[in-house]
């Protein structure tokens, strides 16, 4: 079993959304999800994603807001996996971030993309998913009052 604490950041160009896309060969399926990454032991869930953005994108971040937990229950090789979640949303201090197609990203040795993109774009088919599970319905449910405090972010 795998078991880890992690923390993600969301950020938002209008009605996009910056991810980390990630093609699985074995399943066929190209998996989007924030940016972030393990909280370290004695480290909390705020200074992580401030942290793993600066590390992984070479990006500050305003002052995170905490959206929501998800617990994360799933298929890992021929384990189980488990996550508990803490998802932020942000804005980035330079704002050239905003204007920027894709951004690559380094998280250890290996290099990914993350890109801006609509949320109806990975829901055409079964070949793309958002993750964690439950994030696309946190993302979509526009009465969520902490999701409309940051509004603002979204027109950058």
């Amino acid at each position: 079993m795998k078991y880890r604490a992690v923390a993600l950041c969301i950020v938002r160009r209008e009605d996009q959304y910056l991810l980390v896309e990630k093609y699985d060969e074995v399943l066929d399926v190209t998996y989007y999800r924030p940016v972030g990454g393990t909280i370290e032991y004695g480290e909390d869930s705020k200074s992580t994603v401030i942290r793993e953005v600066r590390e992984e994108i070479s990006a500050e971040i305003s002052e995170p807001i905490l959206v929501s937990v998800i617990e994360n229950i799933y298929p890992y090789g021929t384990s189980i996996g488990h996550d508990i979640n803490f998802i932020y949303e942000a804005g980035f201090i330079d704002e050239s971030f905003y204007t920027r197609k894709q951004i690559i990203g380094t998280e250890g040795e290996e290099s990914f993309n993350a890109i801006w993109i609509d949320l109806a774009t990975i829901n055409k088919d079964d070949k793309r998913k958002l993750v964690p599970e439950g994030l696309m319905t946190i993302l979509t449910e526009e009465n969520d009052s902490k999701l409309s405090e940051i509004k603002h972010y979204r027109t950058r």
